[in-house]
């Protein structure tokens, strides 16, 4: 999700199934029977968030979880730097554990005024993570979006993605930190985008303020598994032949190597410093606006629905290391 303009089975079955020969790190909930798994080829979980271990009607613990409040970072770009118009709270009416033991953030307009509420969270700064030389870091979560039709939706836009801790306390030095979206949604389009964002502005070496992104078709029907590795296995070390690889549902949808970017300081920004992870459903901004028409109206419009319909929902998110 640009500072200025996101891997398990679509069902429960399949889950337990898909991963019989995989390790167990965490139970989803007391006697479901269902756990987070330690994927194969890594040795351990760095941060497990397994919402279903919550209270319903909770929020998410602060000892892991910071809320952005608000319009934008105290001193940062204003409407967050996107030009989108929510204001982000800490309400269980935009952020809540629910029934089914998930973290639901929703998006939500006022009937009266029109303005539109909705939440953002991101890791605390002592659970930061970072990839060491030689190995590789998995990040993933298992995501269910919102289910309504493309016409109620516009401006909605979900994500799931990581920013270079450098960002905290400066928020003007975006994009050169680096940042790697590891799922966007726009619109209810049926498709999820994965992003880089890094360097100096257009020419640099991530095309900003675009970024290198690819968009991989998608339906939205229940839950589905989304992850990132942050791979510095390679065997002769060279940072041109690292890589980031992301995955929907444990396979491969988007691959860049440090030779694409042709950066090492951008590399670096984006591979090798500590990163922290956040989630939100913000509505209206640049991405959705240029998406939803060419003649860029502004998102959301009349039509625009939030509640669950457009609603984002986590069960678990887990970064695991080699």
């Amino acid at each position: 999700m640009g500072a200025f303009c996101l891997v398990l089975a679509t069902g429960l079955a399949l889950l337990s199934g898909a991963h019989a020969a995989e390790t167990p790190v965490q139970e989803w909930g007391h006697g479901t029977g269902y756990h987070v798994h330690l994927p194969k080829g890594f040795k351990k979980a760095l941060f497990v968030e397994n919402f279903a271990l919550y209270l319903p009607g909770s929020l998410p613990s602060t000892s892991k979880w910071a809320f952005d409040l608000g319009t934008s970072y105290p001193g940062g770009p204003e409407n967050w730097g996107t030009g989108e118009v929510q204001t982000y709270t800490a309400s269980t009416d935009n952020i809540v554990i629910t029934t089914s033991g998930t973290l639901q953030i929703t998006p939500v307009k006022d009937p009266v005024t029109g303005n539109w509420t909705s939440s953002r969270i991101e890791t605390v700064a002592a659970r930061d993570i970072v990839c060491p030389p030689g190995q590789a870091i998995r990040i993933e979560a298992w995501i269910k979006l919102g289910d309504l039709p493309v016409s109620k939706q516009l401006g909605i836009w979900p994500a799931f993605w990581m920013m270079s801790s450098a960002y905290r306390g400066n928020y003007w030095n975006w994009p050169m930190v680096g940042e790697i979206d590891i799922l966007e949604n726009v619109n209810g389009a049926s498709a999820a985008w994965q992003t880089i964002h890094c360097g100096k502005t257009a020419p640099g070496p991530c095309n900003e303020y675009t970024g290198i992104t690819n968009k991989a078709a998608h339906r939205w029907s229940g839950f589905h598994r989304f992850s990132v590795d942050i791979d510095r296995t390679n065997p002769g070390g060279s940072w041109r032949e690292e890589q980031i690889v992301w995955r929907i549902d444990g396979k491969v949808v988007f691959t860049v190597k440090g030779s694409r970017v042709d950066d090492e300081k951008a590399w670096t920004a984006l591979t090798r410093t500590p990163k922290y992870i956040l989630l939100n459903v913000a509505v209206g901004g640049s991405f959705p606006d240029v998406l939803a028409n060419p003649s860029l109206e502004r998102t959301p419009n009349n039509a625009t629905v939030g509640g669950e319909g457009s609603a984002m929902e986590v069960r678990y998110v887990a970064v695991f290391s080699t």
